[in-house]
């Protein structure tokens, strides 16, 4: 599902609501929420397109501020999905997540060296060996 311009200028506007610059960080609009950052989410989240399409169109035309606190205060589940779609695209974004100090999800080593051990809290477990009850059939 597509979103045209008109559509994609008035989510820009809900998210500089939610998400306004500030102390070095730009805000929704200038991260490419309403623009690259939706079309990342909706190919990761399809299921999101019809509605946030209706809550667009019932904001078209609508002050932008009076938009996000009506939804709040009325449509828990609209508010919702703005809410989890604009910080979503915006942490996507490179630059965001650059000021952030955030590298993203990167592999890490597991140490082999299992730490539950260490201080002998299990060793009274591990010396009593195991207790069951059998079951039927075992």
């Amino acid at each position: 599902m597509s979103f045209d311009a008109e559509q994609r200028k008035v989510l820009a506007a809900l998210a500089d609501i939610l998400i306004p610059a500030g102390e070095g960080f730009p805000s929704a609009s200038e991260a490419g929420v309403a623009n690259e950052g939706l079309d990342y989410v909706l190919n990761c989240r399809p299921d999101v397109a019809d509605g946030l399409k209706a809550l667009l169109e019932a904001a078209h035309g609508r002050p932008a501020a009076q938009v996000v606190m009506d939804l709040q205060k009325n449509d828990p589940a609209a508010f919702g999905l703005l809410t989890d779609l604009v910080p979503g695209a915006y942490f996507l974004n490179p630059n965001v997540r650059e000021k952030l100090g955030y590298g993203g999800q990167t592999a890490k080593a597991i140490d082999p060296h299992v730490d539950y051990l260490d201080d002998g809290l299990l060793q009274s477990v591990i010396d009593r060996g195991p207790i069951y009850r059998p079951t039927k059939g075992t």
